[in-house]
Parts: C-alpha cells; structure tokens; sequence
C-alpha cells in the first residue's frame, strides 16, 4: 500500500511538473531557492525534488525521496503550503563556481512551533480529520496573521550551492557525499580493558544499516564487566542514529585474559536533516565495581 502511495504521488508530480516550473522563474536562483524552502518547510517533497540538482536524483530517486523525509498529506500538507507562503529569503553573498554559484541566505520562516496551537499540534490525524467549517477557520486564522504581520517569525542564515542545468538553476545538496561517521573510545574509565573498533570511520547515505564490531580484551586475572555508553555528537541530530541490534547494550562481562567480539548495528534515519555531513559516535567505556 505504501509503495502505491508513493507511486500515485509520483505520477501526480510528473503531470504536474511542467505547471509547478512554470509558476517558478527557475532562471532566478533566489526564486528557486525560496521555492525548495516552502516546498521542504510544507513537506511537499514532491514539489521540492523538482529543484534538486540531477546529479543528486542520481543517487537518491523521487520514491526514496519522498519515503525517507515523510510528507503531509491531506488537509495537513493544504494548511503548511499556506503558511509556507510566507517565507522569505534573501541572498547576501554570492559567489561564482565552476558549475554555477555558492550563495548565503537570510531566511524569515513561520516559528512552527508558536502556530501548534492553532494547529493541533501538527497532528495529522486531527487535522485531515477536520470537518470544511473547522478547515475553513485555520486557513481564515492563517491568513489573517497573514494580513495583519502578527505571524511569528524565525530568521537565520543558511548556505546553498547552486547549480546550472540547460540555463535553469537547481539545487545541489551533494548527496553523493553521504555522512561521515567516525568512532572513538573513551576508556578513562576502564584502565584494565583493551579495545578495538573494525572500522575507525564510515560514510554512509541517510537510509543505511551499517555495523561496528568491538574487540575487548581483559588484561587482568579477575572476571571484569563494564557498561558502555553510546555518545552521539552534534546531540541535536543524536536521534537520528538506531541501534537495530546491539550486543553490547546490557552490560558486558569479560573472563581473565580473555578476548571477546560485540557486535552494533545502527540505521541512520534517511529523514536526516539536509546539510547534515557528519555525527560522532564515542563508546564510553566505565567498570562496574
């Protein structure tokens, strides 16, 4: 059922490419850019793979796409397309590149977060489940910030690199580059352990399974067991990183001069957010008396 889902959204896309471009002027990078913004910010990500460089298709198609971040629908995705309309950005460098321009953007968007109580708390079940005269009255709400400036704002800056393609410019997110992830141990903690990693770092693309193996050896003649910690840097993006299977989540026991293998397996969730080009992950090492 989910594939269908993604297959009609797909299909809709495509009939609908040639009107969604012509809406845009996708010779004017700002316009393009504003246009990916309300696009992502609506979780309209059909709409926002239009302005997606091909080299970046090349690695990662519509289906996938739009699977991976997870879109609104219904009256949910209606409402966020309106309060996406007040996105503004301007750019204030820019800067020339072999294959097209690297610029910095000033950014105003709709604070999400002071509009929950109008909407429901962004629950889409509630909200697609809205009778027309309760729609009605959030879009009315909407507009009517709107019109009198009392929408709340958020402002920031953010990078992008552009891209010409026969004249038109998109986005380029590099995708082909994937996330690095390097490992570490901290063993301040556990001075009577040896321990090595199968892999010091991996790239990976948001979306995939990967598996670290642990290789810890006691140096002492007494059982020694200890419980090793998972950090994950920046924190803000820490969720984003599963364990799908870990042997090493309880603690572990190690026998006198013994050697033991653990194995971890993470899954780095393909709804990471876009820029995002490396996490840390640390294993904190600490005996148990």
């Amino acid at each position: 059922m989910w594939l269908f889902i993604l297959l009609a959204l797909a299909l809709a896309g495509q009939r609908s490419l040639s009107a969604a471009e012509s809406a845009v002027n996708i010779q004017d990078p700002t316009r393009v850019l504003q246009a990916y913004l309300r696009a992502a910010y609506a979780r309209d990500f059909v709409e926002a793979y239009r302005f997606i460089s091909s080299a970046d298709r090349k690695v990662r198609d519509l289906n996938r796409y739009v699977q991976q971040r997870g879109p609104f629908a219904g009256f949910t995705l209606e409402v966020a397309k309106k309060v996406s309309e007040s996105i503004e950005i301007k750019i204030t460098e820019r800067q020339d590149t072999p294959t097209g321009i690297e610029t910095v953007i000033n950014y105003k968007v709709p604070d999400p977060n002071k509009l929950s109580p109008l909407l429901l708390n962004w629950d889409a079940y509630q909200l697609n489940s809205l009778a027309p005269d309760e729609r009605k009255r959030i879009l009315d709400a909407i507009e009517k910030k709107k019109r009198d400036g009392s929408l709340d704002m958020s402002e920031g800056v953010e990078k992008f690199e552009l891209v010409k393609e026969n004249e038109e410019w998109r986005i380029f997110l590099n995708w082909a580059a994937g996330v690095r992830i390097p490992f570490r141990l901290d063993l301040s903690k556990s001075a009577d352990l040896d321990v090595s990693l199968s892999k010091k770092e991996i790239v990976v693309q948001p979306g995939e399974l990967f598996t670290i193996i642990l290789k810890i050896k006691n140096r002492t003649n007494q059982p020694v067991s200890a419980r090793i910690g998972h950090l994950v840097e920046p924190y803000n993006v820490a969720d984003y990183l599963d364990f799908v299977q870990c042997s090493f989540i309880l603690p572990v026991t190690i026998a006198p001069a013994k050697e033991e293998q653990f194995s971890g397996t993470y899954l780095l969730r393909g709804s990471l957010p876009e820029g995002v080009r490396q996490l840390k992950l640390t294993y904190d090492f600490r005996l148990l008396k």
